[in-house]
């Protein structure tokens, strides 16, 4: 009997410090953001892109309790229920998803200490070195979250973190280069990936928190951000103008970013390549007006010249013929290859498989950023970058 007390005893103990513990306020922890589920939508005909382009959603509402996807069609909006994956023409009033409160509030956070390089454009410092940050409620997890970005011009691509808090904004925690979110309408997050001209998947996004140990992971996350500094350091000194032959075979007189398209002639031409030229022939006046240059690498110039004849090439300007076999690459030559310069620097060389031109190549050839295109006006007579959800690759 009296041992059956004191296992009463300590048991009692151990609930009272758990129930203290459950009180007690926990610093901050590891977050995880997942994709739990996927949805496909089939976009209209009369919504949709052409053969090379699409249209991407422009926005997520919460309307009278339906997730609803919303498309800019001509200037126009046209709602996509998610539930049913279908369009819809009425979406009653869509709730505000935005917090009821000032935001803007500056924190002090582990991944923006200042030893960090952010895009300060975006996210800028005050003078105790913290950051400010526009969040977002997500209710599901009674949380709000933002994001900030680091510079990519210092680190060589683009990376970010999001910034977690509680209902009264006290930090929980970062997650760093997770899947990022493109909407949020306060009930759920999902980002998108076109999967052709006519569907869009949304992938659900899950907040979980880890058991991980929170100082080992911003460690981690520090160390990677130090790695990928020095990687791309490296990687432009390799390919300063004085190391790579490539930025020999295009020298424009004034434009400080621009992009070359290399084609390797061969007898049969590729569906690839096919693609790519049909897109450029579509798009002559952006391709003739933009900062965009066309290599041909042949054995000799007879053999380049009559590709280009042969497939359409000759109503550009910009084009160079390379002989000595630079812009080959060993990655297959049923393949294009997209250049970027920036400064003298090449910060993107990728041969693009016939799977990726429309979803990667495509879009940054044509534009510059996220939604950002070139475009020819007729009546301005010129090139015009600007915004544009509805970009259309392979028609006019």
């Amino acid at each position: 009997m009296r041992k059956t007390f004191w296992l009463l005893g300590v048991a009692a103990v151990i609930a009272t410090l758990v129930s203290c513990n459950r009180n007690t306020k926990s610093g901050p922890a590891v977050y995880e953001l997942e994709v739990y589920k996927t949805q496909e939508v089939l976009v209209n005909a009369e919504d949709r892109g052409g053969r090379y382009g699409r249209t991407l959603p422009a926005d997520l509402w919460d309307a009278d309790g339906k997730d609803v996807l919303v498309f800019l069609v001509n200037d126009k909006e046209q709602y996509y229920d998610l539930e049913t994956g279908k369009k819809i023409s009425d979406v009653g009033k869509p709730a505000e998803a935005t917090m009821p409160l000032d935001t803007n509030k500056t924190f002090k956070l582990q991944l923006a200490s200042g030893n960090e390089k952010l895009w300060t454009e975006i996210n800028p410092y005050n003078e105790n070195n913290e950051v400010q940050v526009s969040l977002e409620y997500d209710m599901t997890n009674d949380v709000y979250w933002g994001g900030i970005s680091y510079d990519f011009q210092y680190y060589g691509e683009t990376l970010h973190t999001l910034v977690l808090t509680d209902k009264d904004l006290n930090y929980l925690g970062e997650i760093y280069n997770a899947v990022w979110p493109w909407f949020s309408n306060g009930r759920i997050l999902v980002n998108i990936e076109p999967v052709n001209d006519s569907i869009v998947k949304v992938n659900y996004l899950k907040l979980t928190k880890t058991e991980r140990d929170y100082k080992e992971y911003i460690d981690s996350c520090r160390a990677d951000l130090e790695k990928k500094y020095k990687d791309w350091e490296e990687y432009k000194e390799n390919n300063s103008p004085e190391n790579s032959p490539l930025i020999g075979l295009v020298k424009p007189e004034a434009d400080r970013i621009y992009k070359v398209l290399a084609f390797y002639c061969k007898d049969e031409i590729s569906d690839g390549d096919r693609m790519v030229i049909d897109s450029l022939l579509v798009n002559n006046k952006v391709v003739e007006h933009a900062p965009i240059y066309l290599v041909v690498s042949a054995d000799n110039e007879e053999a380049a010249a009559a590709y280009v004849k042969k497939n359409g090439l000759d109503c550009f300007s910009k084009i160079v013929f390379d002989t000595e076999g630079i812009a080959k690459t060993d990655a297959g030559q049923d393949n294009p290859r997209f250049i970027r310069v920036e400064d003298g620097l090449i910060t993107t060389d990728t041969v693009y498989n016939t799977e990726d031109l429309c979803k990667k190549m495509f879009p940054r050839l044509f534009g510059e950023g996220e939604f950002t295109r070139y475009y020819y006006d007729e009546e301005y007579g010129g090139l015009i970058v600007g915004v544009d959800y509805n970009i259309t690759f392979g028609q006019n």
